[in-house]
């Protein structure tokens, strides 16, 4: 049953018939094997809910400040990663103003996002179902658990490659945080330039040399490009800009801002690689039967060409290719998000993380996603997570380095196989032959 805050969205949608046209148009990941509504999760809201069973009325009747530490204390999320989008686009809509941003949350394994005096939204990763989207809703009472699943998000978040997935996007906002008729928006994507990011968000931090379109309104597309396009606006903390007591911290800082976008990227693409995977699987049997293979025989034909292409676009988003440049004196950040950070680093003998922050001219010192020690790519299918590691495993040693590498500096590529060498578990046995 969709919550309370959801219902006028679906109803005003249903005057447009799209819930209707949804219904017609079946996506894949609702077919056999994934079942994707039809499948109960196993995944980290689910195992919330079980242990706090008997505590959620209690849980509910807390403070709303209170229930959001609670919530990110249980998924181990960070409150220094706090990010503000004062955009109206999410189904709390309603509750959300330049006067009164959404706020967001996130670690590696989860997401989590607040509309004060609205319900809490939760995004974690099932091992067979990938991205799953709960709501945490205080009016909710008697025996209904505290996250409910909620596949209402899926009229905005299943629209990566038809998989249900993150959504991180940038528009043209007025000053009621409405996108402007016209004006579109799009996906943050890995390549999209600084400067066209993050409109209709909150950005404190950043140098002399970033530009963006945070921090910002306008009447018409013409503020936002163009000659006539509002300067940036910098902001140190959004003391004065927003109420800052109804939230926890009083920054949307810009490093948070970068990570976010880079882990939205990679999660959805490990999403999309662990449905893909599953579907050629599902139907690689009744290929096998028809090229007259025995039932021992490995996953080969259009089942090994999908693992392939999957492996192809995972080692992109995890090694950072296609990054958009970064300008000289961009990033100054306040450091509280950088600490925070670095609590959950796995180092190899020489000191040396995936999780080490660059900030100069990239986001990375060692340009491989810490998301690679994630549940999420743990749970890839084995022939695909052997396949993408070995590739990976070649690729950082081979000299000249294939062009899918080739961004990386040689000492770089060296240095990240010495890393996950010691501290990537689970290796396939082919690693650093």
């Amino acid at each position: 049953m969709p919550c309370s805050f959801v219902r006028p969205l679906l109803l005003g949608l249903a005057g447009l018939g799209v819930p209707h046209l949804i219904a017609q148009q079946v996506e894949p990941f609702e077919e056999p094997p994934i079942n994707y509504s039809a499948t109960e999760a196993k995944d980290p809201a689910t195992a919330l809910n079980a242990a706090h069973r008997a505590r959620a009325n209690a849980i509910r009747s807390l403070p709303a400040k209170q229930r959001l530490r609670w919530l990110l204390d249980e998924f181990k999320v960070p409150v220094e990663s706090q990010i503000f989008v004062f955009s109206k686009t999410s189904l709390q809509r309603d509750l959300i103003t330049p006067e009164t941003p959404r706020v967001l949350y996130f670690s590696d394994e989860a997401y989590v996002g607040w509309a004060p005096t609205g319900a809490f939204e939760v995004t974690v990763f099932d091992p067979q179902l990938g991205a799953t989207f709960y709501v945490f809703d205080a009016h909710e009472t008697g025996d209904a658990p505290l996250l409910a699943r909620s596949n209402d998000c899926l009229l905005c978040h299943a629209r990566h490659e038809h998989t249900p997935s993150l959504r991180a996007r940038t528009v043209f906002p007025d000053a009621r945080g409405e996108p402007l008729s016209g004006s579109g928006g799009s996906n943050i994507a890995p390549s999209t330039p600084l400067e066209e990011r993050w409109g209709g968000w909150y950005v404190t931090g950043g140098g002399p040399g970033l530009r963006h379109r945070g921090n910002l309104t306008g009447r018409n597309i013409e503020a936002f490009e163009g000659p006539s396009a509002q300067p940036t606006r910098n902001l140190a903390s959004l003391e004065g800009v927003i109420d800052t007591r109804r939230y926890l911290l009083k920054t949307s800082d810009v490093v948070p801002m970068l990570l976010h976008d880079h882990q939205v990227h990679v999660h959805n693409v490990l999403s999309t690689a662990l449905q893909d995977a599953r579907i050629a699987l599902h139907r690689w049997p009744a290929m096998r039967e028809i090229l007259g293979l025995p039932a021992s025989a490995p996953p080969q034909g259009s089942c090994l060409v999908v693992f392939e292409s999957q492996a192809e676009k995972l080692l992109d988003a995890l090694l950072c290719r296609d990054e958009a440049p970064w300008p000289a004196d961009a990033v100054r950040s306040d450091g509280v998000f950088a600490a925070a950070y670095a609590k959950t680093r796995k180092a190899d003998a020489q000191g040396r993380s995936l999780r080490d922050l660059d900030l100069r001219t990239r986001l990375f010192r060692y340009r491989c996603s810490p998301l690679i020690y994630s549940e999420s790519f743990a749970h890839l299918p084995p022939q695909l997570r052997e396949i993408t590691l070995l590739r990976l495993s070649s690729g950082l040693r081979a000299f000249p380095p294939a062009p899918a590498f080739g961004h990386l500096e040689e000492a770089e590529r060296v240095a990240i196989h010495e890393i996950l060498t010691a501290t990537l578990p689970d290796l396939p046995a082919g690693w650093g032959k």
